[in-house]
């Protein structure tokens, strides 16, 4: 830094200095203040502990030898309440005997009296430099976390709100519809309301849901029930009720169909009014679809409202599940269960790593991706087989080909204690394995504990293993954790990087999570990288690592 420098940075700080010399204390006064603007002066070691205390401090320039309270036992009291404030001794010649004490409190530096300027400088410059760069990264982050904290209420509008109507959305009908014990749900539908649409034009079409789902919010909020718009003609009132009034629920279909005979739309050239089917369930179980069953069949028949029962209720079960099922089992039992690389590549487009994906081939040798068959293999807990069998498989190609690979790793697999401690096995049985592995944890609404977490982390540091967070920046990141767990990888969201060549609120939040990241020296990892124009930005941005179609698709062996 230069002089000029120097002055700038030690004219924001606060300066707490003590010395009991009054001459000393003039003089090396005029001194400091061609330095520091704001300076608090003590003259014995209580008046400093006190003014450390009801003061915000910087740095502290102490002599030794005081009555009363001496300037170590003073700096011992400072560093009990603050271990990381910056301390200087400004001493004497005679007070060597106290050097190693002040070496074990951790002082910054000593200053010989009197005070030399230059000297003085020079033992300040690094100080100063690490406190400017402390405070640098605590603005950058405080406006990081305001710039996600923004972006994600933007995240949380779109996803819990129907953008038309303001309703609660899908989403959030079922995300409250499965912490209720007896939800009580009236799945209503506009009926034709495509003729609508072509009559009188989407605009008015859109005028005719808006109003409509005014007349369901003033109708359910008298009765606090809670309202959504689950499609584009279909609307939800849900409740909840420990004991099944069927009556009750009879008199409000009767006072719902008697207020909607008085609902009209004006447009320009008409008055629109319109009919609605209403299908509905008292089940405690699949809620939603009992719902539909009873909507479907009071169409069907012509009704203008049906309660569900297991009369109307013809379905098998789930076909596709169950065949999905017997697949998994089968590719299983036939080891048809298979890991596919993916190259991750640097700014020179050159492989540094390989993530293994997980994929079932069938009978023609086709691969199939877990899209279709991940959710049915955790609802009937095959997941963890599947799991173990690729992380495996990825394990033994690291062994195998002396590659560095990354495996992906759910908050239930960590949570899958023989799981871990099968890893840990082949680990203590082939030690060069671990610095060649990258476990990739993926962030999601599914974790509880994140101790759980930083124990895993923990476990397998010793290894040599690194480790990677995936999804980040998909909605739920909490920074908090982030930097309690100290990944080795931050991998970005798809979501953000697929369109961060058209979106500029995408490139500000990568942007920022790339600097936020190299800050904590952690790596950034883009997926999703399909394009070009795409990998150029995200060189642009400094980010270290990319994955995508545009450099590699998965494939079942890795090139040597």
């Amino acid at each position: 830094m230069t002089l000029k420098e120097i002055k700038k940075c030690a004219s924001e700080l606060k300066l707490l200095y003590v010395e009991d010399d009054v001459n000393a204390r003039v003089s090396t006064l005029e001194m400091l203040k061609n330095l520091f603007h704001d300076i608090t002066v003590a003259t014995n070691g209580e008046d400093g502990l006190r003014a450390f205390e009801n003061n915000t401090i910087d740095i502290v320039i102490t002599d030794i030898n005081m009555p009363g309270l001496n300037g170590i036992e003073m700096i011992e009291k400072i560093r009990a309440i603050d271990t990381k404030v910056a301390i200087f001794i400004l001493s004497a010649h005679n007070d060597n005997q106290y050097f190693l004490d002040a070496i074990r409190l951790g002082i910054d530096g000593f200053i010989i009296k009197p005070l030399i300027f230059k000297q003085f400088i020079n033992s300040l410059e690094k100080t100063l430099e690490k406190i400017h760069l402390d405070r640098l990264t605590k603005n950058y982050q405080k406006h990081l976390e305001e710039e996600i904290q923004k972006r994600t209420k933007e995240l949380e509008q779109k996803l819990y709100y129907d953008d038309l109507t303001g309703l609660l959305n899908r989403y959030s009908f079922f995300e409250d519809v499965k912490k209720l014990d007896t939800p009580i749900v009236f799945m209503v539908d506009i009926n034709d309301f495509k003729t609508i649409n072509e009559i009188y034009g989407t605009d008015v079409g859109s005028q005719v849901l808006r109003e409509f789902a005014k007349f369901l919010k003033d109708f359910a909020s008298a009765k606090e029930y809670h309202v959504y718009r689950l499609s584009a003609d279909e609307f939800i009132i849900l409740d909840e009720s420990k004991h099944i009034d069927y009556e009750k629920y009879e008199r409000l279909l009767k006072e719902f169909f008697t207020q909607l005979n008085d609902f009209k739309v004006e447009s320009a050239n008409d008055t629109i009014t319109i009919e609605v089917t209403v299908g509905i369930s008292t089940s405690q179980h699949d809620a939603f679809e009992c719902a539909t069953i009873a909507l479907e069949y009071a169409k069907k028949h012509k009704k203008s409202s049906m309660m569900y029962s297991s009369a109307i209720d013809r379905r098998s079960r789930d076909q596709n599940a169950l065949v999905w099922k017997d697949r998994i089992k089968s590719a299983i039992a036939k080891n048809n269960i298979v890991a596919v690389y993916q190259g991750i590549v640097n700014k020179r487009g050159e492989v540094v790593k390989y993530e293994t994906l997980m994929r079932i081939k069938n009978e023609d040798g086709e691969l199939i991706t877990p899209y279709h068959f991940l959710e049915i293999s955790i609802k009937t807990r095959l997941y963890a087989r599947l799991s173990s069998v690729v992380i495996f498989e990825g394990l033994k190609t690291i062994h195998r080909l002396h590659k560095s690979v990354t495996l992906n790793f759910t908050y239930s697999d960590i949570r899958n204690q023989a799981l871990v401690e099968e890893i840990e096995l082949y680990l203590k049985a082939y030690s060069d394995i671990g610095p060649l592995m990258v476990m990739e944890i993926t962030e999601s609404e599914s974790i509880q504990n994140f101790e759980d977490i930083q124990k895993f982390i923990k476990r397998f540091k010793k290894y040599g293993v690194k480790f990677a967070i995936d999804d980040f920046g998909s909605g739920f990141s909490n920074f908090e954790h982030i930097l309690e767990i100290e990944p080795d990888f931050i991998k970005i969201d798809g979501s953000l990087i697929k369109n961060i060549d058209k979106d500029e609120k995408s490139f500000i939040l990568v942007k920022a999570i790339v600097g936020f990241s190299h800050q904590l020296g952690i790596k950034v990892i883009a997926e999703y990288v399909h394009s070009k124009e795409v990998f150029e930005i995200l060189k642009s941005l400094d980010v270290d690592e990319y994955q995508g179609f545009y450099f590699y698709q998965p494939q079942e062996t890795i090139e040597l």
